[in-house]
């Protein structure tokens, strides 16, 4: 070999795991020793290196400079360490060796010489599709294997533990590969689940409170991404049931546009989807925390995504932005300013809600509701004056909170206290440190220990978990006693402002109380998160200081949801186009209200036709 000739060497391996191996480094030494017993020299520029990137793509960044220097005709001969590196598929090995004989360099394999003879051709194409052969069969048992132990409910198919658990793997015992809950990081989990499900609080309010306190996340770092705070909120393995096929593999998917931080050209050749939660199989693993915390979690990141659509800075803030909802087609309402045409000249500064499922041009020309608009300062004043009558009686508020209150000290009182299960934990931890002396002395056999030594570990983690719960309850405890303290006086000062603070302010509190406002034809429901008690409005038989009208009480079902209760205000109304005036009656929404003889609720009446309005209040 000529010592002016240009050498240059290609490894690759697929996965990160071999790169963490050192695998690729085997590969390296093995071709620089077989350059260096050719005679040759290499440069360091002339080692072209794909690490943790399949050869089932051509699509790789060294291969990519490999090409581009062959076509230049800068190099003269290639080493690879077999053909299965350069590529796994017998087409792009094909591909690649004709384009690298017509830039007329020279493959060398270290396993495998390469001939002139056809016979030779022919073995080394024979090598190839036996190489994409086996990478297919390798791959489906392994999906197949991975599979049938989803199904037995191992954990080994897991492979990892996300935050807040510790994978332990499988032991040369036999004993199962497991999650082992670490109480510091367990601990951080709660926190973000009960800032979300029970304090209502956006992702990036979480990792600002995540990275003001100094918690680290699982790689060690002190600051936050909102994508991991996102993927603890949406894995179910933190309420004990770890989810295996959430995301499948599919052919590239087009971007719609490019990433930041990102490749020009896509590290794998594939995209990852998600599946739907119905493919997926679930594995027992031990809870951080309760399904129902974790079920009022994921309705509030259903919200936040429902309220982010519409804080938009540049349109007008609305009292019921982000929380009308229609009650036929269950799409949203939105708010739509009057046009200078409808306007017919006149100066008209307000607005109508109107359901998005009205809009023909959003569904292909046609229209799939017909729901009625409603007048945006009309259905304010009176959701706003709904709110009013709640904030001025905080007994309702109180009552909550005392009965959450009662259902924890009820729980706490049926678990051990905190001091005695750390006394049971150190008594176990004495145990198991004998169970090992009598095993390492021979008095107990290796039949005998295994399972009892599971038996004190599993005990063990069921107590931290125990300790954790009680130390958490008793924090939220302590949370609860301070606001129901407060709340009165904050009921107090606040209704002292109700009729003079901004639109913002005012927007805050109805996002605060209210869930959503149900839009229907003939009635307005207003959704609140708070669950008042049975005959609590019925009882009072007080007079509404603007419509001089009782309200009733029906208490129907008592919850919504485990962890948010609601309470439920019926608005029944038609609005009329022209309504009479008389002396006494009360307008709202266009409706002309009196208090009815016969029963106690709204009647409206407006010509020709006489209908009713009636408004009451339900708890389900």
């Amino acid at each position: 070999m000529s010592k002016a000739a240009v050498v240059a060497l290609y490894a690759r391996v697929s996965s990160e795991q071999q790169n963490k191996r050192g695998t690729v480094e085997s590969q390296l030494a093995a071709l620089k020793e077989r350059i260096s017993a050719d005679g040759a020299q290499i440069a360091e520029d002339m080692c072209f290196v794909d690490a943790g990137v399949s050869g089932a793509t051509l699509i790789r960044p060294q291969l990519e400079r490999l090409r581009d220097c062959a076509a230049l005709s800068a190099i003269d001969q290639l080493y690879i360490l077999s053909p299965d590196r350069l590529a796994r598929k017998y087409a792009h090995q094909a591909l690649l060796m004709e384009e690298f004989a017509a830039c007329g360099v020279q493959v060398v394999f270290l396993n495998h010489a390469i001939g002139t003879t056809p016979e030779e051709s022919l073995l080394l194409q024979m090598q190839g599709m036996i190489a994409e052969y086996e990478r297919a069969k390798i791959a489906e048992r392994h999906r197949r294997g991975k599979l049938h132990g989803a199904k037995r409910g191992s954990i080994n198919v897991l492979s990892g533990a996300p935050y807040g658990y510790r994978y332990i793997r499988r032991q040369l015992d036999a004993t199962p590969a497991r999650y082992v809950i670490e109480l510091p990081q367990a601990a951080t989990v709660r926190s973000i689940f009960q800032w979300v499900g029970m304090e209502r609080l956006s992702i990036g309010e979480v990792v600002r409170r995540l990275t003001d306190s100094g918690t680290v996340t699982a790689s060690g770092k002190p600051y936050w991404d909102r994508s991991v705070v996102w993927g603890i909120l949406r894995n179910p393995a933190y309420m004990g049931r770890a989810a295996f096929g959430k995301t499948q593999s599919c052919d590239h998917l087009a971007r719609v546009r490019a990433q930041r931080h990102s490749a020009d050209v896509p590290r794998k050749p594939h995209s990852t989807t998600r599946t739907h939660p119905q493919d997926w199989i679930e594995i027992a693993v031990p809870a951080i925390i309760s399904e129902a915390l974790f079920q009022s979690a994921q309705e509030q990141l259903a919200e936040n995504r429902k309220l982010a659509r519409h804080r938009r800075e540049s349109a007008p803030l609305r009292l019921l932005q982000g929380l009308t909802v229609c009650g036929q087609c269950r799409y949203a309402y939105y708010a739509k300013k009057v046009s200078k045409a409808a306007a017919k000249g006149h100066q008209r500064n307000y607005a109508y809600y109107r359901c998005v499922g009205t809009d023909a041009y959003r569904f292909g020309g046609q229209r799939i509701c017909d729901n009625l608009q409603v007048r945006t300062d009309k259905l304010d004043d009176l959701v706003w004056q709904q709110v009013v009558q709640l904030l001025r009686q905080p007994e309702r508020l109180k009552n909550e909170y005392e009965r959450r209150l009662d259902m924890m000290e009820r729980n706490e009182r049926n678990s051990l206290a905190t001091s005695h299960l750390e006394k049971q934990r150190i008594q176990l931890e004495k145990g198991k440190s004998r169970l090992i002396d009598s095993y390492a002395e021979g008095i107990i056999d290796k039949t005998d220990f295994e399972p009892r030594m599971q038996q004190l570990k599993n005990r063990i983690e069921q107590i931290d978990q125990q300790i954790l719960e009680s130390k958490q309850q008793g924090a939220v405890q302590s949370e609860l006693f301070l606001v129901i303290n407060r709340l009165e006086e904050f009921a107090g000062a606040i209704t002292q402002k109700l009729d003079t603070i901004e639109l913002e302010t005012k927007h805050r509190i109805v996002l605060g109380l209210v869930k959503r406002v149900e839009i229907h034809k003939d009635e307005i429901v207003v959704v609140f998160r708070v669950d008042p008690q049975a005959g609590a409005l019925a009882n009072e038989n007080s007079n509404d200081s603007d419509h001089g009208v009782k309200s009733t009480q029906h208490c129907t079902r008592r919850t919504l949801t485990p962890v948010i209760q609601h309470h439920v205000a019926r608005i029944r109304c038609v609005d009329g186009k022209e309504l009479p005036k008389q002396e006494g009656a009360q307008r709202s929404m266009g409706v002309e209200l009196r208090h009815s003889q016969t029963a106690s609720h709204y009647c409206a009446r407006k010509p020709p036709v006489e209908t009713s309005c009636r408004l009451l209040s339900v708890c389900r």
